[in-house]
C-alpha cells in the first residue's frame, strides 16, 4: 500500500490588531494652548490668550494622564502643556512691558519739570544760597508743602510758564473790587511756546490758588469776572520760542498769603505748586 500525501494544514489566520484608542483631550489641549500662545503677544487682548493657555495646559495634563492607558496622544499632550505655559508667561511679560510703556508715556505727557531762578549775583549773599539755586530738587513743586519759589520756570508739554510776581490790587480795569472779606491779586506770568507747529499754538496755561485749607480758587470762581489792565492773552497765537505775558486776576480769601499757586503749563500737564511770595 503506497503512502498517501497529506497537504499541510493552512496557516492560522492573523488576528486583527485593535486600533489604539483616541485621545481627544490631548488634541484639544494642544489646539487650545496653541491659540493661547499665538494670542499672547497682543497687549491687553492677550488676557484671553492667558486664559486659553491655562485651559489648554489643564486639558493637556488630563490628556497626558489618559495617554498612559490609551497609548496615544502623549506627544500632543506634552506640546500642549508647554504651549500653555508659554502663553501664560509671554502674556504676563508683554502686559507688564505694555503697562510700563503706557505709564512712561503718560508721565512724559503730563509730567512737569521745574527750573529755579538763576543764582543771585549779590556778593553779600551766602554761598549756600548760590548752591541751592543751581539745581531744583526732583520733588520741588510736587506738593504744597514744598512749593517752587517765585520766578521758577515750570515746563510741561509744549509750554514753559514762569510766575514772576503775585501782588494785591485794589480794583480791576473796570473798577471792580473784591467782595468784603476777600482780596484781589494779580498773578503775572509768562508762557513760552516750545513746540514746532508751523501753525503756531495758543497757551493752555492755568493758574489757581490753593488755600491753606486745601480749597482751589481760579479766575472763574465767584460771580464777578475781573479784567486786568494787562491781561494774559491765552487766545494769542505764538510760534516756536514765542511768549505771552500778562496778569491773571484772582479773587481770593484775605489770608491768601498762606496759600500756594497751582500752575499747569499745558492742557494735560500736572499741577506744579509755586509759592506766592
Amino acid at each position: 500500500m503506497s503512502d498517501t500525501y497529506a497537504p499541510p494544514p493552512p496557516p492560522p489566520s492573523p488576528q486583527p490588531v485593535a486600533p489604539k484608542a483616541g485621545n481627544g483631550l490631548a488634541t484639544a489641549g494642544f489646539v487650545v494652548a496653541l491659540l493661547g500662545f499665538l494670542g499672547s503677544f497682543i497687549p491687553v487682548i492677550n488676557i484671553g490668550g492667558i486664559v486659553l493657555g491655562v485651559v489648554g495646559a489643564v486639558l493637556a495634563v488630563v490628556g497626558l494622564v489618559k495617554s498612559r492607558t490609551t497609548g496615544s496622544g502623549k506627544g500632543l499632550a506634552i506640546a500642549g502643556l508647554v504651549l500653555g505655559a508659554l502663553a501664560v508667561v509671554v502674556g504676563i511679560v508683554v502686559n507688564v512691558a505694555f503697562v510700563s510703556a503706557v505709564d512712561d508715556a503718560l508721565n512724559e505727557a503730563t509730567g512737569t519739570t521745574v527750573e529755579t531762578p538763576a543764582a543771585t549775583t549779590d556778593d553779600t549773599a551766602p554761598a549756600a544760597d548760590d548752591d541751592a539755586d543751581e539745581a531744583a530738587p526732583a520733588e520741588l513743586g510736587t506738593s504744597r508743602d514744598n512749593p517752587a519759589p517765585l520766578g521758577s520756570a515750570v515746563t510741561g508739554g509744549d509750554w514753559t510758564v514762569t510766575i514772576s510776581s503775585v501782588t494785591p490790587v485794589e480794583a480791576d480795569s473796570l473798577g471792580q473790587t473784591a467782595a468784603p472779606g476777600s482780596a484781589l491779586i494779580a498773578v503775572n506770568l509768562t508762557a513760552t511756546y516750545n513746540g514746532d507747529d508751523p501753525q503756531g499754538a495758543t497757551s493752555w496755561a492755568t493758574v489757581k490758588l490753593v488755600t491753606a485749607d486745601g480749597t482751589t480758587i481760579d479766575g472763574l470762581d465767584g460771580s464777578t469776572v475781573f479784567i486786568s489792565e494787562n491781561p494774559f492773552d491765552s487766545l494769542s497765537t505764538v510760534y516756536g520760542g514765542g511768549t505771552v505775558t500778562g496778569d491773571q486776576l484772582l479773587e481770593v480769601p484775605a489770608e491768601w498769603q498762606s496759600g500756594v499757586l497751582a500752575v499747569s503749563p499745558d492742557i494735560a500737564s500736572n499741577d506744579t505748586f509755586v509759592a506766592v511770595q
